[in-house]
């Protein structure tokens, strides 16, 4: 990951940018990780608007922790280095 868009709310749009994201089907983005990576919750498939290999855009789902944490990309078991992101009340 090299960027990701600013706070959103539930309901709103995250934007991820950066390289070799691979696509839907072999990746999974992850939020409310520590900063290693561990716990968090999943974004579901459902929350997918579009995932290139250079840009993901989601729907932040209702049931996404409110607050500071950190964003993930998992691709086929490899995860991203982590960015601060925060979900607005």
């Amino acid at each position: 990951m090299i960027k990701v868009s600013e706070a959103a709310a539930r309901g709103g749009t995250v934007t991820i940018q950066g390289r070799y994201l691979g696509g839907p089907a072999t990746g999974r983005v992850r939020l409310g990780a520590d900063e290693r990576g561990q716990g968090g919750f999943l974004f579901p498939a459902s929350a997918v608007q579009s995932w290139t290999d250079s840009q993901i855009v989601l729907t932040v789902p209702s049931d996404a922790p409110v607050g500071a944490s950190w964003l993930f990309v998992e691709v086929a078991g490899r995860q991203s280095t982590g960015l601060p992101y925060s979900v607005r009340q």
